[in-house]
């Protein structure tokens, strides 16, 4: 099923128009990440030079339909990128567009080791379809990584900060909400697998809260997809993503004692 709704032309036009419109002068550049890793612990017991795994950062530009490096809008859900619309968002300001304030500004992210100039956005007007999936995918959009540098048969623990927020932009015949649910899918070349789903309620609206899973690598590359449903069908809503630059690491299996 491929039930697409549009936003109000103003606010589809607004959004195109920012897109195009945005130059080098409008870019915030984000802060240089610290890093940790000094020679000595970038070497493995044999002194050859160790490859790390990759989970990439949502810094980058602001923008409507705008995406960090490594990031990109998801083929999984809507292609409707006026209706639908992801892109990277400011604390303050939905697609770091000072006409569209959050109702409620984000505050920093607690604990995170980098300056949070940007979060990843994605859009919904569905509620979560346990049994059939794929058939609210025209009413909801995604985003997507690929993570890179995997160990086959490795476990890894990816940590990431999520909530939702409600933007001043009113939507005419659309209800604003909060996003209820956040649903993490990998995307795999013989098919799809749910990762996690996550709660976003009202108790955490506005809030950050992380967030963290745990995996088994089945290949070097893997591809990671985020996307958001709403409590009630029909409800138009926004949930946020951030990743800071050191939120993968290599964990060791879980021992177990012998019967």
């Amino acid at each position: 099923m491929n039930l697409v709704q549009k936003l109000p032309i103003g606010l589809g036009l607004a959004c195109l128009m920012m897109m195009s419109s945005c130059s080098k002068e409008d870019v915030q550049t984000p802060a240089p990440a610290k890093s940790e890793r000094s020679d000595a612990n970038m070497r493995d017991e044999g002194g050859f030079i160790k490859v790390f795994p990759i989970f990439n950062s949502t810094f980058g530009q602001l923008g409507c339909n705008i995406h960090p490096n490594g990031w990109s809008r998801s083929g999984n859900a809507s292609s409707n990128a006026v209706g639908y619309p992801t892109g990277n968002s400011s604390l303050a300001y939905l697609f770091g567009n000072p006409a569209w304030p959050w109702e409620k500004a984000l505050p920093s992210i607690p604990g995170a080791l980098d300056a949070n100039n940007s979060i990843l956005t994605v859009s919904t007007s569905t509620k979560i379809n346990v049994i059939d999936f794929e058939a609210t995918a025209g009413k909801r959009s995604a985003v997507e990584t690929k993570i890179k540098n995997l160990k086959p048969g490795k476990l890894y623990k990816v940590t990431f900060w999520a909530t939702t927020t409600v933007s001043k932009v009113k939507q005419n015949n659309k209800i604003q909400a909060y996003a209820h649910a956040l649903s993490l899918d990998w995307i795999y070349p013989d098919g799809k697998e749910n990762a996690l789903v996550l709660s976003l309620n009202s108790n955490n609206a506005a809030l950050w809260k992380t967030y963290s899973i745990t995996f088994e690598a089945k290949h070097s590359e893997q591809v990671l997809t985020f996307t958001a449903f709403t409590k009630n069908e029909g409800e138009f809503a926004y949930a946020h993503l951030f990743v800071d630059h050191n939120s993968i690491k290599e964990v060791e299996s879980p021992s177990y004692p012998n019967p």
